[in-house]
């Protein structure tokens, strides 16, 4: 499934994003949460990570990213 999310190189501050909570107690029944990137938090030189890119949204909660959001 991680083969399909998006690459560190595809990721940039700003980008609206759905993302795994990973800093949730619940975070295996949390629904995917929408925002937009304010820190990649993956190191640079990682291309890819098993689950996904971890980034801090402007919300300041943390998760590994799923999907870029699709413009609406």
């Amino acid at each position: 499934m991680s083969a399909n999310r998006p690459t560190r190189e595809e990721l940039r501050r700003g980008m609206t994003v759905e993302i795994e909570q990973t800093n949730a107690e619940n975070s295996d029944d949390a629904q995917p949460l929408r925002g937009e990137i304010a820190k990649i938090l993956s190191e640079e030189g990682q291309r890819t990570e098993p689950g996904g890119v971890k980034v801090q949204l402007d919300s300041g909660v943390t998760g590994r990213v799923m999907r870029v959001a699709p413009d609406e």
